[in-house]
């Protein structure tokens, strides 16, 4: 009995190591197992306000040198992705890698959502996360305690100034050109003005004189030169104070009028100043003429007698009348309103040649239009190149790009329309109408069959009405960058401009969306001639989304 008891405690025994065995194997196992779990996926937040962002973090372990490519885009529907960040490393206590990755997520709308399962490739496998349910919750109002305001005005927008510095690179080499000349130009009129600087003829003729002393004429024996500045001098003096003719003429002209002079006691020279000056010209003469070299010391000594000579006229020369006096001043100041007439057309003619020269320059490297919008402007092409808004419009909205935002506009309806359907419309116009946007949307009573080509000719109809004819019209089918299917209507017309009555050629757009009993509209028309208006239309053409229809939640 005892023995049986003996072999029954310890079979008790066995089976309760094996079975603690088994646990402890059951708990190392699963503990392996979650440590090589390879995806992890997390959120930080399953509830949250509209708009509100959750972080959605994934965490994957990978040999060393394994690539690994995570979700990109919108893979996240029905939330949308708002920011993808950065790959993280983070340590691992195996010998793998631990890659994370987070995104930022969002939902506009309230609701219970379902982030579907991301695929994660590793290598050459791929393993999907897990899916969450997030609950998307309206913001709370409390139209008690807050007040209700008015809607705000629209906001002008500050000047897009960013492309200043491509206006420099044409405006700084010519304004450093035209300072440039114009130093030059002063700096040498400055020059002029102090050469033309009124000096007496007695001082004129000494200065020369002296001047004379300091050059090496004697020493290089160029006698000829030494005494051709000699006799100017005193000629240049009786020249402007004895006889006005006394440089272009001959030595015996000159000295007949001086013998004039005399005689009639107009000017009482010396019979010996005459006598002087008459050996010093033919001296002169025979050296410039004949190559006859004077005596030694004979030019130096011609010179000292020259000065005298000019002394002697000096002191037998009348004072100077009032009446000449009053024309030596007028001369003057002819002469200083000379010098600043040219002055200021040389001034002129040079800055007009550097913008001339500028402007050839330009129309070789970069074509006559690119300088004629530069130097005259281009509204249109500044509109077109210029920072563009993009807007929607509506509900349910329609998104457009425009250069401007459209303004709301007080749509009519006729009478018989009055109260059965409502009508909204947004638009804008550049002055003159090179360019006009409009938005519109219609909406009908609930089970109203719209016939869209109706509503398209009375639309046309009332662009007729405004000024604008539709002289050709086509219509194809159209569908937006997002999958909205309409019907585009286009072709060429003619806009009256009633200021200063002429008719502009031009084309137009209009794509029509019908959505049960909502009808939506876009009307674009454009100058035909203008390459930037057509650059606008395409543009706003592309840019068109109509707003999807909602998701089941």
């Amino acid at each position: 009995m005892n023995r049986k008891n003996k072999n029954s405690i310890q079979s008790k025994n066995a089976i309760l190591r094996t079975f603690s065995l088994f646990i402890i194997f059951c708990f190392l196992f699963s503990q392996a197992n979650a440590q090589e779990k390879e995806v992890l996926a997390t959120i930080d937040s399953t509830q949250i306000l509209i708009g509100q962002q959750i972080n959605y973090k994934v965490e994957v372990l990978a040999n060393e040198g394994e690539p690994v490519v995570f979700p990109e885009g919108q893979t996240f529907s029905p939330l949308e992705m708002i920011e993808s960040y950065a790959v993280d490393t983070a340590s691992s206590a195996s010998a793998k890698v631990r890659l994370i990755k987070k995104y930022g997520l969002t939902q506009f709308d309230s609701g219970s959502y379902k982030i579907p399962r991301q695929k994660i490739l590793i290598g050459t496998r791929t393993v999907e996360t897990d899916s969450f349910r997030v609950e998307v919750r309206n913001v709370i109002l409390d139209t008690v305690n807050q007040g209700l305001y008015d809607i705000k005005p629209v906001i002008e927008l500050p000047k897009d100034y960013s492309n200043w510095w491509k206006y420099l690179l044409w405006i700084l080499p010519v304004a450093l050109a035209i300072g440039a000349f114009l130093w030059w130009l002063l700096r040498r009129n400055k020059k002029q003005k102090e050469a033309e600087k009124y000096v007496p003829p007695f001082e004129k003729a000494l200065a020369t004189l002296h001047e004379l002393d300091s050059k090496d004429f004697i020493a290089n024996a160029k006698y000829k030169e030494y005494y051709s500045v000699l006799t100017d001098a005193v000629r240049r003096y009786y020249d402007e104070k004895v006889y006005d003719r006394a440089m272009e003429s001959t030595t015996d002209e000159l000295l007949e009028r001086l013998e004039m002079e005399r005689e009639s006691g107009h000017i009482p020279f010396s019979t010996q100043t005459i006598a002087k000056l008459k050996d010093i010209f033919k001296r002169a003469d025979l050296i410039k003429f004949a190559r006859v070299n004077p005596p030694e010391g004979k030019a130096h000594a011609d010179r000292l007698v020259v000065e005298e000579i000019v002394k002697e006229t000096k002191e037998a020369l009348p004072a100077p009348t009032v009446e000449e006096l009053m024309k030596q001043e007028d001369y003057r100041e002819t002469l200083s309103r000379k010098r600043k007439r040219k002055l200021w057309l040389t001034g002129i003619g040079g800055v007009l040649a550097i913008l001339l020269i500028a402007t050839g320059i330009g129309i070789a490297v970069k074509g006559y239009d690119e300088v004629r919008d530069f130097i005259l402007g281009n509204a249109t092409r500044e509109l077109a190149e210029g920072t563009w808004i993009t807007s929607e419009y509506g509900s349910p909205s329609m998104v457009v790009s425009t250069p401007k935002v459209l303004v709301r506009q007080d749509v009519p309806l006729p009478p018989e329309a009055q109260g059965k359907m409502e009508a909204t419309a947004f638009a804008w116009a550049t002055v003159p109408p090179n360019v006009s946007v409009a938005v519109y949307q219609f909406k009908f009573p609930q089970g109203t069959e719209v016939q869209l080509e109706q509503l398209i000719n009375s639309q046309l109809a009332e662009f007729e009405a405004q000024g604008f004819t539709a002289d050709l019209v086509k219509n194809e089918k159209y569908k937006t960058p997002n999958g909205a299917e309409g019907l585009k209507t286009f072709g060429t017309g003619t806009l009256k401009n009633e200021k200063k009555g002429v008719e502009i050629s031009g084309e137009y757009a209009m794509l029509t969306f019908q959505a049960e009993n909502i009808v939506q509209q876009l009307f674009i028309s454009w100058q035909e001639e203008d390459e930037y208006s057509k650059q606008i239309a395409e543009r706003v053409l592309q840019s068109v989304e109509l707003q999807a229809p909602k998701q089941e939640k």
